[in-house]
């Protein structure tokens, strides 16, 4: 099983149209596929379940509030909660908007945890343990990470949980002036948890649990969302098209090789998504991925228009599956 997030510090980028429809990809291809939403304002669980199943997730405690608050009020362990089914071979654990009260004690957990505190380590890797505890409990292939578009500790927890992530990119200056912070933080955290490791292995801590590497790949960037007149992106958007690969290479690339994580060799561009204008809206209102839409939902050009999608994410799939470190 591998994690892969999806993660910029711009929002307003598609990043969880490509996370959903990435993952409904891999699962058509026989993957089992588990969907963890990591941002507060649960835009991935809008997006795969009906607003009753939503409610009743939430009335039921099954959201990942409920793995989470025991750790929160330091009451217990985290909790396991029955997953949500949306496809044969896909789960989802619901986001919860609470799940900034667990944000909230991460900064303390990463302080102990850097001073060598075991309970320290317990809050830190809750999110790499509870993603290793419901992959299990589906025999899932992938877990796939919708988080917030932050640089933030719960984001740090996820990041350094993760084996590689994927950074969604609009072409435009604010989503390129974002690659730095992110290549700052993530870089900075990895040498701090490799600092953390050492001393938990030095001081043989007596731990439970399996601490994570904490040496996500960037494994690329997926650029989206822009308009065409001719099949050529306008001009207003090929300016910040052009520069997205070397902001992206100085930013992400050059902080993450220095300290020492696994670089892709292949380009630094995924791939890239046109835009779909009125077949998003399409697909969220149906739970469904674009490709999934029906003729009822999408008709005539839009419909073929939206199967025609499915080629597109199955090939942004493979990309990112053959970038994790440990594949060939």
């Amino acid at each position: 099983m591998q994690i892969i997030s999806f993660f910029n510090h711009k929002g307003g980028v598609g990043k969880t149209t490509l996370v959903y429809n990435i993952g409904i990809a891999l699962a058509k291809k026989g993957k089992r596929i588990l969907f963890l939403d990591l941002d507060a304002q649960a835009n991935l669980t809008a997006a795969a379940l009906a607003p009753e199943r939503i409610l009743s997730a939430l009335n039921d405690s099954k959201t990942i509030w409920s793995c989470l608050k025991p750790v929160v009020d330091r009451s217990g362990e985290m909790q396991k909660v029955e997953l949500q089914r949306i496809r044969d071979n896909v789960w989802i654990l619901p986001g919860n908007i609470r799940l900034s009260e667990f944000e909230e004690i991460c900064p303390q957990g990463w302080t102990e945890a850097l001073a060598g505190n075991a309970g320290g380590f317990r809050v830190s890797t809750t999110i790499h343990r509870l993603a290793l505890l419901l992959a299990g409990e589906v025999s899932a292939d992938y877990v796939l990470a919708d988080l917030g578009p932050n640089v933030g500790a719960l984001n740090r927890t996820a990041l350094l949980a993760s084996d590689g992530f994927v950074i969604p990119m609009a072409p435009d200056l604010f989503s390129i002036t974002a690659l730095p912070s992110v290549g700052k933080s993530t870089s900075l955290w990895v040498e701090e948890w490799r600092a953390a490791r050492g001393s938990a292995e030095r001081r043989q801590l007596d731990l439970n649990f399996e601490l994570p590497l904490g040496e996500p790949s960037p494994l690329g960037y997926i650029s989206q969302q822009f308009t065409t007149y001719r099949q050529v992106p306008a001009a207003a958007y090929k300016q910040w098209i052009d520069r997205i690969p070397q902001e992206y290479g100085n930013g992400v690339i050059e902080p993450l090789r220095k300290a020492g994580v696994p670089i892709p060799r292949q380009q630094p561009q995924i791939g890239e998504v046109r835009n779909l204008s009125s077949l998003i809206p399409m697909a969220q209102r149906s739970q469904s991925a674009v490709f999934e839409l029906s003729g009822t939902e999408a008709r005539g050009s839009q419909f073929t228009r939206a199967r025609d999608t499915f080629s597109l994410f199955e090939k942004l799939a493979s990309e990112i599956i053959g970038r994790l470190p440990g594949v060939r």
